[in-house]
């Protein structure tokens, strides 16, 4: 038998915490984008860094306070299960040096992809949420999704 069941805020947190990479919908001046992002937590905020030069940073340094959405996940395929966490909100580019340095110390987003990535875009969730699909399992208490430090 399948379920569904909706995620309780600390649940969304907990799962968004322990991400590594997620996707982040934006409207940029062409259109649509989702762009593939490591990212990081700090306070109530989803940090992405992207090179000066991306549409996401243009957005966020063009107009800021834009809604964007982000999404993290995690699948199961053999069983049929997983979790799915979506942070909304406006954004904005991180200039405060001091609010950058606590960032760094605490838990900098690493990137994958190269280049030289400078700008740090903040997500301030103003809604998060999240379901979970399949029976049996607890996503925020499996070990399978636990977060590699």
């Amino acid at each position: 038998m399948r379920s569904e069941t909706e995620l309780d805020a600390g649940d969304c947190r907990t799962l968004l915490e322990r991400g590594v990479v997620g996707r982040i919908a934006f409207w940029a001046e062409d259109g649509p984008r989702i762009h593939p992002v490591n990212y990081s937590v700090l306070d109530d905020a989803v940090l992405v860094r992207t090179l000066p030069t991306s549409a996401l940073a243009r957005v966020a340094q063009e107009s800021p306070g834009a809604p964007v959405a982000f999404e993290v996940d995690g699948l199961d395929h053999a069983d049929q299960r997983g979790w799915s966490v979506q942070a909304r909100g406006p954004v904005e580019r991180l200039t405060d040096p001091e609010a950058v340095v606590e960032l760094e110390r605490v838990r900098p987003p690493r990137t994958w992809a190269p280049g030289e990535r400078t700008v740090v875009v903040r997500l301030c969730w103003t809604e998060l949420t999240g379901r979970c699909l399949g029976t049996g399992w607890d996503p925020v208490r499996d070990q399978d999704y636990r977060r590699l430090r």
